[in-house]
């Protein structure tokens, strides 16, 4: 299993996803689904990639860091 952070343009604006799968064709799979039940309307999805992908172990962690302008 591993945790993959994907980054998505989409016509709501870039988004982060983090998540757990086996590959990475069912990351892309589960990303799909929980972008459109994050929004009562699901958003264009312009651009997708995989960012970084890691293993799961015991404290395997992403960090995200937020930009104030």
């Amino acid at each position: 299993m591993y945790l993959f952070k994907m980054e998505v343009d989409s016509s709501e604006g870039a988004l982060t996803v983090i998540l757990a799968a086996e590959n990475e064709e069912q990351a892309f799979e589960e990303m799909d689904q929980h972008v459109e039940r994050h929004f009562l309307y699901p958003p264009e999805l312009k651009e997708v990639a995989i960012v970084e992908k890691k293993r799961i172990t015991a404290g395997t962690a992403y960090v995200i860091e937020t930009r104030k302008d």
